[in-house]
């Protein structure tokens, strides 16, 4: 028998007896199984399937889980736009019916009614409604401010009277 001819001749692996159909095995069956010629018998070794290749795919996962937390690592963080301001620090200051303190330290003060621009730069909108009230025998005072502008990011938040207690975030 040629073992090219032969699927169960001398491949060496671990293999049982097992029925492959009549006229196409290498033994046929007795007390013991008998060697008959390659091709001429109903038996012949019969190698055992495979397992299901564990080893691999769990490697593979692992691999692409590697690979997911790596890109996550790697992609840069976002970076803020908000641009260095232009001067030193300073501040500015409001309170009561209505005195201000401004960033060059002057103190006007406005006593009519309406709404007005108390900061007003790129980045920051600050604006103050004053409206006369009893207290201030008719001149105006802070009734509300309204804080905006994009280093807010789209959001606005409005601050009202101690009356109502009114803090409103985008409306």
């Amino acid at each position: 028998c040629g073992a090219a001819a032969c699927s169960g001749c001398g491949d060496g692996g671990a293999a049982s007896m097992g029925f492959v159909g009549y006229g196409q095995g290498s033994y046929t069956t007795e007390t013991t199984y008998k060697y008959v010629g390659c091709g001429a018998g109903e038996f012949d070794y019969v190698a055992p399937k495979p397992g299901f290749p564990w080893l691999p795919v769990l490697g593979l996962v692992a691999l692409i889980v590697l690979i997911i937390v790596v890109i996550i690592l790697l992609i840069p963080a976002t970076t803020t736009t908000t641009p260095a301001p232009t001067g030193p620090p300073s501040t500015c200051r409001i309170w009561g019916d209505p005195h201000f303190e401004t960033f060059d330290h002057a103190f006007p003060n406005n006593f009519q009614e309406g709404e007005f621009w108390i900061v007003k730069s790129k980045m920051v909108w600050i604006q103050g409604r004053y409206l006369a009230t009893p207290y201030t025998n008719g001149l105006s005072a802070t009734h509300a401010i309204a804080i905006g502008g994009p280093f807010l990011l789209g959001h606005t938040i409005v601050v009202g009277p101690m009356e109502n207690g009114q803090i409103l975030v985008d409306g």
